[in-house]
């Protein structure tokens, strides 16, 4: 196995327009008569995947664990429609300028359950892959919400900032990091769904007031209403891959509605607030020189365990105190 991962990370070290090049001349012989040297391809990539394989030890091992994990992706990862899966398409508007669809789809094949969670055209999925591979895997299709840390094409000696993810070979190895990195957030919120550790012991710290950048900050009330609303609206499944931004938790948390500049401005600022508040408690963290924000390690962890009590009906509770 050791063998085989080597050989998949080679793929980060290869040059694709030169390999790619290399091959022009095995499949069109004709193109150096047809056009001058000036004239060259340029190698776009439409369609990307990155999995992450996670072999168990039998299949009788991944049988026992996989209807949890299918069930808390369902309930827990901000797609409460998908419990409409059956012959339904839930659709939720992310900010006004969304045109998409956000969903979250179940099936059983022959070989196992699949889960998918879509943005547009990008998703991750989860399945069970011959009994025995728990698979993730993240796919980009469309790739111009997302940023690649280089120069400007415009400016190829000036200095480095975040730009738009282009479909050129040339930031493939940007779209592996971005895609494994939305494997490991899955997989560690997955790694939540049994908890030895009491439920006290991974919300307390959030329930208490704390400081953050010199100044007291209030406790979280994880069962009101409010901070319910908004640990629900950062955990979302559709953020997974590309984190989340003020005006999508905005709204989330007031809708889509035109509003005259000032009551926009007043919501806006409300969600800062929100999301200096959710940083205080180290359930997020602001992706650098960027805009958006994404659940810390700790983040997931509390904010998945909420929503799983949250879902957990009176009667398992008493069974649980008994």
């Amino acid at each position: 196995m050791a063998t085989a991962q080597r050989l998949l990370k080679r793929q980060l070290q290869t040059k694709w327009d030169q390999l790619l090049d290399g091959l022009v001349q095995q499949w069109h012989p004709a193109h150096a008569g047809l056009f001058p040297p000036s004239v060259e391809y340029y190698w776009s990539a439409e369609e990307t995947e990155w999995a992450t394989d996670l072999l168990f030890q039998s299949p009788e091992a991944l049988a026992r664990v996989y209807p949890q994990f299918i069930q808390r992706a369902m309930t827990s990862f901000g797609c409460a429609d998908v419990l409409r899966f059956l012959g339904r398409r839930p659709t939720a508007r992310i900010h006004g300028n969304f045109k998409g669809e956000v969903l979250t789809s179940l099936k059983t094949r022959p070989e196992g359950v699949r889960i998918k969670h879509s943005l547009k055209r990008n998703w991750i999925k989860m399945y069970d892959k011959q009994g025995q591979v728990l698979r993730v895997e993240t796919t980009i299709n469309d790739p111009r919400d997302m940023k690649s840390f280089r120069v400007k094409a415009s400016d190829p000696q000036g200095p480095k900032s975040w730009q738009r993810l282009r479909k050129g070979v040339s930031d493939l190895h940007r779209r592996a990091e971005i895609s494994e990195h939305a494997n490991q957030r899955y997989l560690e919120s997955l790694a939540a769904t049994e908890i030895a550790t009491p439920l006290q012991d991974v919300v307390g710290k959030v329930c208490a007031p704390t400081q953050f950048q010199g100044r007291r900050v209030r406790a979280l009330q994880p069962l009101s209403e409010g901070d319910s609303a908004l640990l629900a609206a950062v955990a979302r499944g559709e953020f997974a891959i590309n984190g989340f931004r003020n005006r999508d938790v905005t709204t989330l948390l007031y809708g889509d509605a035109i509003l005259d500049l000032k009551e926009a401005k007043r919501r806006a600022a409300r969600t800062t607030r929100l999301l200096r508040l959710l940083r205080a408690h180290h359930l997020i963290r602001k992706i650098p020189k960027t805009h958006r924000y994404q659940l810390t390690e700790s983040g997931r962890l509390t904010i998945h365990s909420v929503i799983a009590a949250q879902r957990t009906n009176v009667q398992q509770l008493a069974q649980l105190v008994a």
